[in-house]
């Protein structure tokens, strides 16, 4: 179990999520508010859903 863990733990650490600044974070509140307008007020969704995946998948 101990291993599971330590391995469990070097993963995360080895990922971008603890390395994230403020840019990534701006950037992905925007990708979100574009996901948005695009699911819930149907605005221009053929656009704005693949740029905003796009957006949240390079700032992860």
């Amino acid at each position: 179990m101990e291993y599971f863990l330590t391995t469990l733990d070097n993963l995360l650490h080895q990922t971008a999520f603890f390395h994230l600044t403020w840019g990534n974070y701006l950037l992905i509140a925007v990708a979100l508010v574009l996901l948005f307008l695009a699911i819930a007020k149907n605005f221009e969704p053929l656009l704005l859903v693949p740029i905003s995946f796009g957006m949240l998948l390079v700032n992860m």
